[in-house]
């Protein structure tokens, strides 16, 4: 196996986050390659996030997105925004590789810790954050509101 390698998000990753963002959802196709390029762009040059890739034989092969969560009533935290790897990578220790990345990003930027969102059918998502000491705190509806 290739050395795999943990590095910041580049523009010039736009096709592999493509591919990646369609092989978690199909759905997600509408969202062009364009735009996610555009989105890389505004994200590592206007906010305050951290993206992460994973790299082996010069392929993104995952990537992990934390954000800065403010709240008035608790300490600053990361919200994972977006957690994927590629399906041929996963069980190898990719995601463990990425999580662990971000999660000393967070430490050393002074981050009290990680939150983030997993859907109720994704249970060896949620033993993967278990086994490195996620805790579930409470189950919640999500509600969007889209302007035209």
């Amino acid at each position: 196996m290739q050395e795999r390698k943990i590095r910041e998000i580049r523009v010039t990753d736009v096709l592999d986050i493509y591919l990646l963002n369609q092989e978690f959802n199909p759905n997600l196709h509408e969202f062009s390659e364009q735009q996610v390029k555009e989105k890389i762009e505004v994200i590592t040059t206007k906010t305050n996030d951290k993206i992460l890739v994973c790299e082996q034989n010069n392929e993104v092969i995952g990537y992990i997105h934390g954000s800065p969560y403010q709240l008035l009533f608790a300490n600053s935290l990361l919200n994972i925004l977006g957690f994927v790897v590629k399906e041929k990578a996963r069980n190898q220790g990719t995601g463990s590789l990425l999580i662990a990345s971000l999660e000393q990003w967070g430490k050393n930027n002074g981050y009290s810790g990680i939150k983030l969102l997993s859907h109720p059918s994704r249970i060896p998502a949620h033993r993967f954050y278990e086994r490195r000491g996620y805790v579930f705190t409470k189950d919640q509806k999500n509600f969007i509101k889209t302007f035209e």
